[in-house]
């Protein structure tokens, strides 16, 4: 699929506040990208916004000048730069882009537990310790995430957003080439996305879904039905983790 969405995620109980500084800070950071690759004629407009999880995700669209082969290396920097500020190294780009990208870092703290900057390709994470880490890498492997499917963005490819079921957060899934036709009418219902995914460090939320080549559509609760669940398989383990051991599993 085209390269050419980012998106920028915070962690933890986000206020409203905090959320409107960073966005400030990552439309900066883009346009900051944009410009070091005197990418002309590009616009970037909201492709997703999900403010329960304080995710947000940014497309490129061309106006006049526009060349779609300036759009790549800015998505590609976006990433670089999120994983040098994970490693703790330096930035290898202009004062304004350094500026914004740590502007972004120092909202990490008792509100903020983690930042992250997410592409099409991989995910880039800083967390509160990152300072004293060699490097923070987002374990991915490949399973399924179960949700339900809130929002669809089609251009030169498709992106869609998951609200997984056990921790009722978005999830960013990204379809492999020529995969589109298996979302067809999925929009609003659950369903079971196959692919690689990449999962928080602590809790093993997943966060996003690369690769995706299966969508299946499920059918809908009864009212009550999780009742009858109570106290069937007893367990040292949390429920969350226990499905999702099974679901990688399989």
């Amino acid at each position: 699929m085209a390269n050419d969405t980012v998106t920028l995620a915070l962690h933890g109980e986000v206020s409203l506040a905090r959320f409107a500084e960073a966005i400030g800070h990552f439309d900066r950071l883009v346009n900051a990208l944009a410009n070091e690759h005197k990418a002309t004629g590009i616009r970037w407009i909201v492709a997703d916004l999900e403010v329960s999880s304080a995710l947000a995700t940014a497309r490129a669209v061309g106006t006049n000048g526009y060349d779609p082969e300036q759009v790549e290396p800015v998505v590609r920097d976006y990433l670089a730069v999120g994983r040098a500020l994970a490693a703790s190294e330096p930035l290898q780009f202009s004062r304004i882009v350094d500026k914004e990208a740590r502007a972004l870092t120092r909202l990490v703290g008792e509100e903020v537990t983690a930042v992250r900057f997410e592409t099409a390709e991989a995910d880039a994470e800083i967390r509160v310790a990152a300072a004293t880490l060699p490097d923070v890498v987002i374990p991915t492997a490949y399973g399924a995430v179960e949700g339900r499917v809130q929002t669809l963005t089609s251009r030169a490819g498709l992106r869609f957003t998951l609200y997984d079921t056990l921790y009722d957060r978005a999830v960013s899934c990204y379809l492999a080439e020529g995969y589109e036709e298996i979302m067809r009418d999925a929009w609003g219902h659950r369903a079971v996305v196959d692919g690689l995914v990449a999962r928080d460090m602590e809790s093993g939320r997943p966060l996003a879904v690369r690769r995706v080549t299966s969508v299946e559509l499920l059918g809908e609760f009864p009212p009550g039905e999780y009742r009858k669940l109570r106290g069937i398989a007893p367990s040292s383990i949390r429920a969350e983790e226990a499905i999702r051991r099974l679901r990688d599993a399989g």
